[in-house]
């Protein structure tokens, strides 16, 4: 009768082993020399169970019966075994651990937790208990570690939602937003993590300042082999320097994005877009981070905060104006600004003198900054808006050309003031006499000396001079008699 229990048991194990939780080549392998023992096997006390505590997952859906025949035919087959020789006990212990491995594989149960009961009387050797899963005392810490980490990760989402309420929602939706979404980083760091990136980024800029050295040196770009072996590591340990050093910089410039645009948002409508002035901004903020020294022990948003304002300040000055200023004069531009807010507040008519004597300047250096800071504007664009869509006049219409030469006015009095030189020359003057001031005023010709002149004419150059002047002394007196006093210029 024993022994006809203890093939039902290693059969109904070997059933559970060819259905559908197992492969079935792997229950032939095992169970055939299993099926051919038909020994006797007494009764003992020694117990082994396998206790489940969690559904398949390759059958989510099945009621937990389904596994109790299998912890039922596991039960009854243990109940009949007892310490015997030693090949049936090594199948007995064979099955046991192939049971739990196909519980451990099919369900993904750890069977970390082994234990071992001594069995009361004739000291037999009781098999160890494995038990699936985690304890109640292991959940309660595990629960309890989870409140703590709720509670510890209230303060820095906080203060995360403080940082935000610093940009505009207006901010977040236009076109910048691309700088801060999906790739900034809502979390602050402490100031441990900014000292730990911080050291990370000046191993990196070490690097690159030997390399920079050593590739004065060389005449030529190094290699990753030549650089490793000057530095004395290997080369592993410099691609992972290398590899920290940009990550670190990645991190802390991504934990820092919405200090910049909350500073370019200050900036904004001056003429820049404020993408730009982000860009500049994030530039700024680079170098800041290169620069920055944790061991002087300021916080990095501290010191980051004038690199990333003067990246801003430098995009406005460059891109604010068609013509652009340079930024020396973009700075006086500020100061004689706010100078005229404080004299208007005194009640002060701020004028150039007033400025450049409150602010310590000469007059001449007001005077030329406010004349640079004058809007520039196309004269080809439309003086007023259209109102039919049809194109209308240009500024150039309505501006005055102060240039002579575009005067007609100022060409048909040459022409007529020309036309009386001229009646004036062949009226008064013999042809020596008229032919002598012509090349000596550059009358149709270029302007000649009274040296050159009388190689022409075959004369002294004071006997020219002499002719010259009796010359202009008759056209001055038929001038005067004709009414041209106009044209008379005293020499």
């Amino acid at each position: 009768m024993m022994a006809t229990s203890a093939v039902v048991g290693l059969s109904t194990g070997k059933r559970l082993l060819t259905s559908s939780f197992c492969p079935t080549d792997l229950a032939e392998k095992l169970f055939p020399i299993l099926d051919q023992t038909t020994l006797p096997f007494p009764t003992a006390s020694t117990k082994s169970v396998v206790v489940a505590q969690k559904p398949s997952p390759f059958r989510p859906n099945a009621p937990p019966t389904r596994h109790v025949p299998i912890i039922k035919a596991l039960k009854e087959h243990v109940h009949t075994l007892a310490p015997s020789p030693t090949d049936l006990e090594s199948s007995l212990e064979a099955l046991i651990l192939l049971q739990k491995s196909m519980l451990e594989k099919q369900w993904e149960l750890p069977f970390t937790q082994m234990t071992t009961v001594a069995a009361p009387g004739n000291g037999c050797r009781v098999p160890e208990i494995a038990r699936s899963g985690i304890s109640a005392r292991e959940r309660r810490m595990i629960s309890r570690r989870k409140c703590i980490g709720h509670r510890d990760a209230m303060a820095p989402a906080s203060r995360v939602r403080q940082l935000r309420s610093c940009v505009s929602p207006e901010l977040l939706n236009s076109d910048a937003s691309g700088y801060v979404r999906g790739t900034v980083s809502e979390s602050l760091l402490t100031h441990a993590e900014v000292v730990n990136l911080s050291k990370k980024i000046r191993a990196g800029m070490r690097v690159e300042e030997h390399r920079s050295r050593l590739k004065e040196k060389m005449g030529y770009e190094p290699t990753d082999k030549q650089l490793a072996s000057s530095l004395r590591m290997s080369r592993a340990e410099l691609h992972t320097k290398m590899i920290e050093c940009s990550l670190a910089r990645e991190k802390l410039a991504m934990s820092n994005v919405r200090l910049v645009m909350s500073i370019a948002q200050k900036y904004d409508n001056m003429g820049t877009a404020m993408a730009d002035l982000i860009q500049g901004g994030l530039i700024g903020l680079l170098r800041g981070i290169e620069k920055f020294d944790a061991s002087k022990g300021f916080k990095i948003s501290t010191y980051v905060y004038w690199w990333i304002r003067q990246g801003v300040t430098r995009t406005l000055f460059k891109n604010s104006r068609t013509l652009r200023l340079p930024a020396h004069l973009h700075e006086r531009l500020g100061s004689i600004r706010h100078a005229k807010i404080r004299l208007e507040e005194k009640g002060i008519a701020p004028s150039i003198d007033k400025l450049a004597e409150s602010l310590n300047m000469s007059q001449k250096k007001v005077r030329n900054a406010t004349q640079a800071a004058s809007i520039v504007l196309s004269i080809d664009r439309e003086a007023f808006p259209s109102l039919n869509g049809l194109p209308g006049k240009t500024l150039h219409s309505y501006i005055a050309d102060r240039n002579l030469e575009n005067n007609p006015w100022h060409g048909f009095e040459e022409w007529s003031l020309k036309d009386e030189v001229d009646k004036l020359l062949y009226m008064t003057l013999s042809n020596r006499e008229r032919d002598i001031i012509s090349l000596y005023h550059g009358i149709d010709n270029e302007c000649h000396t009274w040296e050159d002149i009388g190689k022409k004419f075959g004369l002294s150059r004071e006997r020219v001079r002499q002719v010259g002047l009796v010359a202009m002394e008759k056209l001055k007196h038929a001038a005067r008699r004709r009414k041209l006093e106009a044209m008379l210029v005293k020499q």
